[in-house]
């Protein structure tokens, strides 16, 4: 089978810390070589030295223009580039980032219809008409448009496309993502912790939660369903990087009487991710809209006790790997706090379920399955 060269968007991967679109494109081309692919990587600003170092040596080429505008990279400097490289296919992993034209095929990542589906109602008409938020809508509406093939991360992110996006069925292919490798036993043994001295937890028993603070991420419910379930001897862990949304969550701990239970913890590294998740007596991820949850499949990998909320993808990425709550009212999710606190057979049986469940996401499936779009296409 004759070797792909596939360029691909990497404008996100000049930040040392990645987020989710982030660690989707690096895993992505960790694995591709393996299925006849060689990824050339292509940005405006230098790619961080830690996501280079994640790729086999030698199976991908790097091609980074001078400091120019975003757009004129994009749609100017890049489709000039894509030819005189000779490149099969062009693939941007992160919603938008297709040039208007290009010399090959094009493949869009669509992770999601977050914007349409749950942002855009709640945006006013002046916020709508804002230049900056007009260009973007353009942006993302022209890859969507001139994308000769789409991949999606979840079978309910295609529903939402197909029917809030009008986007045809065909031209929509879902694979699932994966966990990081990095977020593994071995990671998190060998390096050195802070993570005792950041928590100074006064219990053992805690339960975990990381990710975002914004209204979507519905994590005022998780407290409201903690203290609901008034277990004294456990506590309540944060991760992530908290805005504004601080001072409000920590009234509404004061409120709730949970205040010296809760504990944000912040930005933490992955090795300690590692161990939060692993020590955690249940993962609990209250979402209001997801277009994959890779939390859910970063706690089974580790087999920690999974507790997501009955929305959106998150059911469908979860499976039988853990318990559903309604999000109608908290009453759900105390009451599987509550059991998973005090049952330790209930606890084990959850971490097993997670664990066989974790087995049906891997990243060489995901490359392999990405290889078979691009030959398909071609």
């Amino acid at each position: 089978m004759p070797e792909l060269r596939v360029g691909f968007n990497c404008y996100l991967l000049s930040p040392r810390e990645l987020r989710g679109w982030g660690r989707y494109t690096v895993n992505l081309l960790a694995k591709l070589p393996e299925h006849g692919i060689r990824p050339i990587l292509y940005s405006n600003a230098p790619i961080h030295p830690t996501h280079l170092q994640r790729l086999p040596c030698g199976s991908f080429e790097v091609q980074i223009s001078k400091p120019m505008r975003y757009s004129v990279w994009q749609n100017l400097w890049l489709p000039r580039r894509l030819k005189s490289d000779h490149v099969d296919l062009f693939h941007s992993p992160m919603n938008y980032g297709l040039p208007f034209w290009a010399p090959c095929p094009k493949v869009l990542t669509l992770h999601d219809a977050i914007d349409q589906v749950y942002y855009l109602p709640k945006t006013t008409w002046r916020n709508r008409l804002r230049p900056a938020l007009l260009r973007s809508s353009f942006e993302h509406w022209t890859a969507r448009r001139y994308a000769d093939h789409i991949i999606t991360v979840s079978q309910h992110a295609r529903d939402d496309l197909i029917s809030h996006l009008s986007l045809p069925p065909d031209k929509i292919t879902v694979i699932y993502e994966a966990a990081d490798p990095l977020l593994t036993t071995t990671a998190a043994n060998s390096r050195q912790s802070l993570l005792d001295d950041r928590i100074r937890a006064q219990s053992t028993k805690y339960f975990f939660y990381v990710g975002g603070f914004e209204d979507r991420k519905n994590v005022s419910f998780l407290l409201e369903a903690f203290a609901a379930a008034a277990l004294p001897e456990t506590e309540l862990l944060l991760a992530g990087a908290c805005g504004f949304e601080h001072a409000s969550l920590n009234e509404l701990a004061r409120q709730l009487g949970i205040y010296e239970r809760l504990r944000f913890l912040g930005f933490v590294p992955d090795h300690d991710l590692v161990r939060l998740y692993q020590n955690a007596i249940a993962f609990i991820y209250p979402s209001k809209y997801e277009g994959f949850g890779l939390q859910l499949v970063e706690a089974m990998s580790l087999g920690t006790p999974v507790l997501a909320a009955r929305a959106s993808c998150l059911p469908e990425i979860l499976g039988d790997g853990g318990r559903t709550f309604s999000l109608d009212a908290p009453d759900e999710l105390t009451q599987l706090m509550t059991n998973v606190a005090i049952d330790s057979t209930f606890r084990t049986t959850l971490s097993e379920h997670s664990r066989s469940r974790s087995q049906s996401f891997s990243w060489n499936i995901t490359a392999r399955d990405t290889a078979a779009v691009y030959r398909a296409i071609l």
